[in-house]
């Protein structure tokens, strides 16, 4: 099977001001080991995971699916073409935050901005992606859209132990 051509390829690092909330949060830490050592400690630990997890956000459309994920590799998620039956630019409140979340609009995935692209469901239901090119985005979403055969079935790709299904 040949290698699938990519679309859209974006990695969205995260903000300075997420990256200077982590280092006052370890900073913090080594300031109370005196006090709270096991605690300090263990909250120094719990924020380097979480930079480490969450320190980028990787976007790949390519003609089947968009993959999404996050620094490590995980968490991630492919969606199968088969299943958007729309896309469009949106922007996020700022109370949306960053991270997986579950907003109004169904889950978001996001770093860094307010920017994203909504994807509409076959089966119901939407998905936020974070983007800082939403314009982009979107038309490569639609141009794989086109491209897919309109007899694929879906892609058992299209799984995650993560929430945001």
């Amino acid at each position: 099977m040949a290698t699938p051509r990519i679309l859209f390829d974006e990695t969205q690092p995260a903000g300075r001001w997420l990256k200077a909330i982590w280092l006052l949060i370890v900073a913090g830490s080594f300031f109370f080991v005196g006090v709270l050592k096991g605690a300090a400690l263990s909250l120094a630990a719990a924020a380097l995971l979480l930079y480490f997890l969450f320190r980028s956000l990787r976007v790949t459309v390519d003609e089947h699916a968009v993959h999404l994920r996050f620094g490590s590799g995980w968490p991630r998620r492919s969606i199968p073409m088969t299943r958007i039956i729309s896309q469009r630019p949106a922007r996020n409140p700022w109370w949306y935050g960053f991270g997986i979340r579950l907003t109004p609009h169904g889950w978001l995935w996001n770093l860094d901005g307010l920017d994203a692209v909504e994807v509409g469901f076959r089966e119901s239901g939407t998905f936020r992606i974070g983007t800082r090119d939403p314009e982009r985005l979107s038309e490569a979403i639609a141009a794989a859209r086109r491209a897919a055969s309109p007899h694929a079935t879906a892609s058992p790709e299209d799984t995650t132990a993560t929430p945001g299904l």
